[in-house]
């Protein structure tokens, strides 16, 4: 009957996903932009290419870890796609895990309570810095999360029996986690920590802290510890081994992997029988039979600052957004990790009421990212209830110096609005005043153009302000830091009188003495003549002087006596 129950949710788990068309045009979305790299087939595994072509269901994993935002589901996808080429997932040689296999560390048998599938890790087969448990893990994993599509998460059972420092990983404990969440997204439902010892508590409790600080994307209660006397209400007698408490005679071998493997793939069809079976579906395919279009919904491409105020089909980038007829602009790559940032950020930097949780606090932290031409920061609107829509404003004291995208919307029950804030770079200098102004309440309106007149008469509303200020890692290129600088410089060279007597300037020292020693003699020699010229002058002067003197004499009785005889 119990088998029978799982069974059955099981295949409500697989078929529910697609039952919402705004999942599956998801799904379509996501594949599509995988697709568009003309590289794919040689930047990626074969059979991975294949199941993005094929398979709805692990793309939609990878959305359903996410809220369904493809931009996040994108990258994810793309780092876990680089991590399986290089982690070489489809060529894990068995031959080289049979050491491990024969010491039993880890294996795959039984069921809990709840009739998940359960993965035993035997940590006292373990010391720190063996090889192989990464690949033993992956190979585990992988052959349970292929076979159940992802619908069947598993129960971690980490026997920590027997076990000391020694048998202590950080790293280890680091793979499964992240692996759960980036390279099999919910693979893991829960993880059951068995007689831990009291000298590895510190230990555990450095793991639990990785969880918490990405509570917003990992469930935080990833980890359960268990005694003798409790684990019984996690995993039936049955199958806990006997030191365990159970009855469990169970003892993995390779007869028991031989098992577990699944049955090899059926050969492949030869190019001419697919052509058959194509020409025969052809013939029998009735004309009236019609496909789902996603043409209409497809994604169209337009420029980040752009404003579109016409009507478009909803946006299936993320499931927040400014209405049921608005869209949402493409994030950025460049963007990304610092939404990571903000998403992972621990609880002092999240404000939060009884509807909705926002950060940054209090602060707008502008940085200059790669590909960016403008200072950024982003704001995470977080919509704390789970039947009522909230909408916001985002307002500036400066519109004119700061473009905000989007500066008004309503974010969905249980999603996330990304706000981002725009410093353009000609305001760099001028950032220091500035404020903002984030108004939230709870409404089921679509109507964002009457947000002021809804604000008014609210009930459940709130108000968050910011400050602003550039990161510490930012430089900017100020004319008056460069005209200090130059300053500062010419200080320095003129306050090092030994920088005259060094390099190629020492050389010309002697012929430089030389010129002016010559142009004082010449100058000295210049004066002497125009003293001498100025003598000669002078007395020639004087004689000529006297010469007239001497003559106007005789000249002057000779007037006087022609006077004299005219009377």
């Amino acid at each position: 009957m119990v088998s029978d129950i799982s069974n059955s949710r099981i295949l409500r788990r697989r078929s529910s996903t697609f039952t919402d068309p705004t999942n599956l045009l998801a799904v379509h979305e996501l594949r599509s932009r995988i697709l568009q790299d003309p590289a794919i087939s040689v930047k990626h595994l074969s059979d991975d290419v294949h199941r993005i072509r094929h398979e709805d269901w692990w793309l939609d994993r990878f959305l359903g870890s996410v809220n369904y935002d493809v931009d996040i589901a994108y990258a994810i996808m793309l780092e876990c796609l680089k991590w399986r080429r290089n982690f070489e997932v489809d060529r894990i040689s068995l031959l080289s895990l049979k050491p491990l296999l024969d010491n039993q560390l880890m294996y795959l048998h039984g069921k809990d309570l709840q009739n998940r599938h359960m993965l035993w890790i035997m940590m006292n087969k373990y010391k720190n810095g063996d090889d192989g448990f990464e690949k033993l893990f992956t190979f585990w994993i992988e052959r349970h999360y292929m076979e159940y599509k992802g619908c069947q998460p598993l129960t971690v059972f980490i026997d920590m029996t027997g076990t000391g420092l020694k048998n202590m990983s950080f790293d280890a404990m680091k793979f499964i986690i992240h692996s759960s969440k980036y390279y099999y997204p919910n693979s893991i439902e829960s993880i059951l920590i068995f007689e831990n010892p009291a000298i590895l508590n510190a230990s555990w409790k450095v793991i639990g802290s990785w969880l918490e600080s990405s509570a917003a994307s990992q469930r935080h209660d990833l980890l359960t510890f268990v005694t003798k006397l409790s684990v019984t209400h996690y995993v039936p007698k049955s199958h806990l081994l006997e030191h365990q408490g159970g009855t469990d005679t169970f003892k993995f071998t390779m007869d028991e992997l031989a098992k577990c493997l699944p049955p090899p793939p059926p050969p492949k069809p030869s190019p001419k029988l697919l052509q058959q079976r194509m020409h025969s579906i052809d013939d029998s395919t009735n004309n009236n039979v019609t496909e789902f279009d996603f043409s209409s919904f497809q994604k169209r491409n337009v420029k980040f600052d752009e404003e579109s105020t016409t009507k478009r089909a909803p946006s299936l980038s993320r499931r927040s957004s400014r209405g049921p007829k608005s869209r949402k602009s493409h994030i950025p790559p460049s963007l990304r990790p610092l939404i990571e940032n903000r998403v992972n950020a621990p609880s002092d930097d999240w404000s939060s009421n009884d509807f909705v949780s926002i950060t940054p606090r209090d602060e707008l932290r502008l940085e200059k990212l790669d590909g960016e031409n403008d200072l950024l920061d982003v704001v995470l609107v977080k919509n704390q209830s789970s039947d009522t829509p909230i909408m916001f404003k985002f307002k500036t004291t400066s519109p004119e110096k700061f473009r905000v995208r989007p500066s008004s919307g309503i974010v969905q029950p249980g999603t996330t609005e990304i706000i981002r804030v725009y410093l353009q770079y000609e305001y760099r200098h001028s950032w220091n005043k500035e404020k903002f102004l984030l108004l939230t309440m709870e409404s089921s309106s679509t109507d964002v153009e009457s947000f002021s007149e809804q604000f008014k008469s609210a009930s459940n509303k709130a108000e968050f302000k910011f400050k602003c200020r550039l990161s510490e890692n930012l430089k900017l290129d100020q004319p008056e830091e460069r005209r200090s600088s130059f300053l500062l410089q010419q200080q320095q060279l003129l306050s090092k009188p030994e920088g005259f007597s060094l390099g190629g300037f020492n050389i010309y020292l002697p012929i430089i003495t030389l010129i002016l020693f010559l142009f004082l003699i010449f100058q000295f020699s210049y004066i002497l003549q125009m003293r001498s010229d100025n003598a000669l002058l002078r007395e020639t002067l004087v004689s000529l002087s006297s010469q007239i003197k001497e003559a106007s004499v005789p000249l002057q009785e000779t007037i006087v006596e022609a006077v004299k005889n005219e009377l």
